[in-house]
């Protein structure tokens, strides 16, 4: 829908900045201009004056929409240009009745990423605002929350400095820096693809489960039991991490379990890291060569079933000279190391508390273009102008209503 300005030239919007679905409260945002009037034009208050006479942040009992409407809470957000926000009950039909008349009285029907762009001072702090309400895990968050508040601006300010100053070789070594962090900071959101694999009955459906934390595989004696992907999501020490169960590697006649296997290939190709399971308890098969030689790839070796007598020496795989973690599914013996080495693995330097960490891929592409830049002949001002373009601040940005000006605890009601 194209924006639609109303008598002043200016756009007001409305938004739902709370989850889809059915819910207890859901948040309606009116910002803008026009905000202030358009609300009051809708609001109907249970007593006292109109809600464009309340004093800021005082929160106003009332109904908006159609017919009776729905039973709301309003309140005029402190800022310039101020902003509305709307409480009304969770439920689709009563949030659309509310935005519905918010709609006819003059306002845009936006989305919450929109309102975090229209408030936030650059693009930056807005991608990070839109990123952090979609973060897995509390690590993700953390880092995005340090990039909402300016992180990685402050680090690329520096870097533009060390340029204007002629120090091209540290405005390098930070540039270096960033496009490393940025190798995890573009993958808090989606995560890494960890793939288990190895022949039938080594442990893999087990040791996905225990991983995980509970019963997501079916564990059974039976070779061939998983014959399609079985992936589950979850966070190992805080980084996002989606593991996969593949079918086990064999020789067989059975097309559909066939097809699985080769499906588990196609996993093992796009992976960030394989775990390859081996069986300690029984002596190694001819089926486990094609685990033990893969190449190309990040893999760790796992020794399954350590409760169990060994068949062979962990520590030095035969024919092989490989070691492997010793780990037991069933009871969970050697778990913790795994994870480490997983970990260990995926984010081998991970970012500090506070650190700038680019975090979507088009800002990692403006750093390796500010690197070239500055390799090449007569690039310092092309450098300079990447840098500058990637901190312009937002004109027109929202940025007067402070987290302290939200109605909170011990605000009456009129």
């Amino acid at each position: 829908m194209n924006d639609r300005p109303d008598d002043h030239g200016e756009v007001t919007r409305v938004a739902v900045l709370t989850a889809r679905g059915r819910g207890a409260i859901a948040v309606v945002r009116v910002w803008g201009e026009r905000a202030v009037a358009i609300a009051d034009s809708v609001f109907r208050p249970f007593r006292g004056s109109r809600l464009s006479n309340a004093p800021v942040g005082r929160l106003r009992l009332g109904r908006i929409g159609r017919g009776q409407g729905d039973e709301v809470l309003a309140v005029v957000m402190a800022g310039h240009p101020q902003e509305v926000e709307v409480q009304c009950h969770g439920g689709p039909a009563a949030i659309e009745l509310v935005v519905e008349a918010l709609v006819e009285a003059g306002a845009e029907r936006s989305t919450p990423d929109r309102w975090v762009q229209d408030r936030s001072e650059t693009p930056i702090r807005a991608a990070a605002l839109s990123d952090l309400v979609r973060a897995p895990t509390f690590r993700a968050a953390s880092l995005l929350l340090d990039q909402s508040t300016g992180a990685l601006e402050r680090e690329l300010g520096g870097c533009l400095d060390s340029i204007r100053s002629g120090e091209d070789r540290s405005a390098a070594e930070v540039l270096t820096t960033l496009a490393d962090r940025g190798k995890v900071g573009t993958r808090l959101l989606e995560g890494w693809k960890v793939v288990l694999c190895g022949r039938p009955n080594v442990g893999k459906s087990r040791l996905l489960n225990a991983l995980a934390g509970y019963t997501r595989a079916i564990v059974s004696p039976s070779p061939g039991t998983t014959r399609d992907v079985v992936s589950v999501r979850t966070a190992l020490d805080g980084w996002p991490v989606e593991l996969a169960d593949t079918a086990g590697l064999r020789q067989t006649d059975d097309e559909i379990e066939n097809l699985g296997i080769e499906l588990a290939g196609r996993w093992i190709a796009s992976a960030d890291l394989v775990i390859a399971v081996l069986d300690r308890s029984t002596s190694l098969k001819p089926s486990d060569r094609a685990v033990l030689e893969l190449r190309g790839r990040r893999v760790l070796l796992v020794a399954n079933k350590s409760d169990l007598p060994a068949a062979w020496d962990a520590a030095a795989i035969p024919g092989v000279g490989r070691g492997a973690i010793p780990i037991s599914a069933e009871r969970g013996d050697g778990l913790d190391r795994l994870i480490e080495a997983i970990v260990g693995q995926l984010v081998p330097s991970p970012p500090q508390p506070g650190e700038g960490v680019p975090f979507r891929s088009d800002q990692l592409q403006v750093i390796e273009q500010v690197s070239e830049a500055l390799k090449a002949a007569g690039g310092r001002n092309r450098a300079m102008e990447l840098i500058e373009q990637l901190l312009a601040r937002r004109e027109g940005s929202c940025v007067g209503a402070s987290v302290k000006n939200r109605p909170g605890v011990g605000r009456g009601l009129p």
